[in-house]
């Protein structure tokens, strides 16, 4: 029995006594509990809108609409082309844009929006006004957008396309 006793002796915790005991005690009473709470900040709602708006006036051809979206000192770049600066230079491109197809309707194939950044791949049908030939045109716009106006923006695509 001595052996036994022994073994359950070196078994057994140890528990605090005196005034670790109380440390311990008064430390799992006071000890603050803390409460964690996920809340999820939607932070790109405003330019997901953006987004949206600029999906919907070009699907609609509005150009009107379309140069509302825009700042006043807004940079555009057509693919192999110079930049262009300013709403009088947007207006120059959507009157040339529109003396070269007679009819033009686009696909939002995807939309990306993140911090100051509204990407958008296109898929285009275009007739062209000189030949009346009917063309795939399928490019990725990158906005860079600051004070909810698009300050800058690039068109990726094969110019080619839009040849005669």
């Amino acid at each position: 029995m001595g052996m036994r006793s022994g073994k359950v002796l070196k078994a057994a915790k140890k528990s605090p006594t005196g005034k670790a005991a109380k440390a311990t005690a008064v430390k799992a009473k006071s000890a603050p509990r803390t409460v964690t709470k996920t809340v999820e900040v939607d932070r790109n709602r405003a330019l997901r809108a953006l987004a949206q708006r600029i999906v919907d006036v070009t699907v609609a051809n509005d150009d009107a609409a379309t140069l509302a979206l825009y700042a006043d000192n807004i940079e555009s770049k057509e693919a192999n082309n110079p930049a262009s600066t300013g709403i009088d230079a947007i207006k120059q491109k959507f009157a040339m844009w529109r003396g070269m197809v007679s009819d033009a309707a686009f696909t939002p194939r995807s939309v990306v929006v993140d911090g100051h950044m509204i990407v958008i791949e296109w898929e285009g049908r275009v007739t062209l006004a000189a030949s009346g030939r009917l063309v795939d045109l399928n490019e990725v716009a990158v906005h860079e957008i600051a004070n909810g106006k698009i300050v800058k923006e690039r068109f990726y695509y094969d110019p080619s396309v839009l040849q005669g």
